[in-house]
């Protein structure tokens, strides 16, 4: 019998499988759980990222389980099963299709990186079971057909629209000209980093500002960034849109430092607002700004009492605020249990259709991405959703662009203090 139980285990884990709460086919209470997977990059160069998303959905299980499961399933418990893509996309599509191949997931949480949400697209298909991307912000994600994949969050191009929107408001209060400063573009050579790096592009050429360095990396393996910044420094490049994960972003920050190069810089992503660049940069990252699709400060998460007790919960167990990927996988976990609750039924294609269905009328968790019409269109995409800023300051990142959704007034991001007035 022993000897079973761990070749089972070994099954699992090669599969990329953990599954929270034992496994049991029933829960205490002899009703069937109803098994929701996360699936991410838990192991390798950008297991931050995964982190997030494994944290946030269990966060989000207990807040489901505690507050009586499923009600429309008789308190039918969450089983939170973990899928691990790694982080190479390579080959991170076969954990995901071992794990359909068993069969008894209803639905997906992720992938929140966009290489990982493509390369799922014709697994989700085959095996017709839905996924809430979370944060993944490829412009083609909802093009290729998938029935069974939907995108909340903002797009690529929507983040470069607003980095250059917010640089025409910030550039005045800094005494500059936006007309009369050089851009550059850093990006990461993958799905994520080309898709903005393209809008960015398209963006500045259409405001006719000046582009001066366009420069690439390859995807995880940016070990130094001194020769990037280097031709930045010496291109004069005063405001930098770089679109990359969180390693190579304090790469970047760390090198502009020991060179004492001061651009503006507004990423082009929420890995700018990682508790990871706190813990390795410090006071490195006050003042420092990047564009996201959701912040723990927002106004329309305040608002929403369910998801400022998730946040607790997240809080209280991990001792650092909800990052904005984590705050993306909450908001697609709970899409999904309203569509199990909404259409009485675990079924895959049920939880698809039910999707289909929400908006911001009758879906408080569309209405966590803020003020606007949204509704999942034919593609699956989220249409009504737009970008913030946000900004860190005292040692968190706080929402500052647009007015209407900011919690605090920009600081300048190269005194790293509030404007003097």
């Amino acid at each position: 019998m022993k000897r079973t139980m761990f070749f089972l285990l070994v099954v699992l884990l090669t599969a990329g499988l953990v599954f929270a709460g034992g496994g049991a086919d029933k829960s205490a209470s002899g009703v069937k759980p109803v098994k929701i997977a996360f699936y991410g990059s838990i192991s390798g160069v950008n297991s931050e990222s995964g982190r997030q998303g494994r944290l946030a959905c269990l966060a989000a299980q207990q807040y489901v389980n505690a507050n009586g499961g499923i009600k429309a399933l008789g308190g039918a418990p969450i089983e939170l099963v973990l899928i691990d893509g790694t982080s190479d996309p390579a080959q991170g599509v076969l954990p995901l299709e071992r794990a359909l191949s068993q069969g008894g997931i209803s639905a997906i949480v992720g992938s929140a990186q966009s290489a990982f949400a493509l390369i799922s697209l014709p697994i989700l298909q085959r095996y017709r079971v839905p996924a809430v991307t979370a944060s993944a912000a490829n412009g083609t994600i909802t093009h290729h057909g998938c029935e069974f994949v939907f995108q909340p969050a903002a797009k690529s191009f929507q983040f470069s629209t607003v980095q250059i929107e917010f640089l025409r408001a910030l550039a005045p209060m800094m005494g500059k000209r936006v007309e009369d400063m050089k851009f550059g573009i850093v990006y990461e050579n993958s799905a994520y980093g080309e898709d903005g790096a393209q809008a960015n592009r398209r963006d500045l050429a259409a405001a006719g500002l000046t582009l001066a360095v366009d420069e690439n990396y390859d995807a995880g393996r940016l070990t130094d960034a001194s020769p990037i910044v280097t031709k930045l420094r010496d291109a004069g490049v005063d405001a930098i849109l770089p679109t990359c994960y969180a390693n190579d972003a304090k790469l970047l920050i760390t090198a502009m430092n020991a060179m004492r190069y001061k651009p503006i810089m507004v990423g082009g992503g929420g890995t700018f607002s990682w508790p990871v660049m706190l813990n390795d940069l410090g006071d490195d990252v006050e003042g420092l700004c990047s564009t996201d699709g959701w912040n723990w400060d927002s106004k329309s998460t305040q608002s929403l009492q369910a998801f400022k007790d998730i946040i607790d919960i997240y809080e209280k167990a991990n001792n650092e605020y909800l990052p904005s990927q984590a705050g993306a996988s909450v908001i697609s976990f709970m899409m999904i249990v309203e569509a199990i609750e909404n259409g009485r039924s675990a079924d895959p294609i049920s939880i698809r259709d039910e999707l289909r269905k929400l908006n911001s009328d009758n879906s408080p968790w569309f209405k966590a991405y803020g003020s606007g019409n949204h509704a999942f269109d034919a593609t699956g995409y989220n249409s009504g959703t737009l970008p913030i800023v946000v900004q860190w300051q005292d040692k968190r990142p706080r929402v500052v662009y647009p007015p209407e959704a900011a919690s605090r007034e920009v600081w300048d991001p190269l005194t790293r203090r509030p404007f003097v007035k």
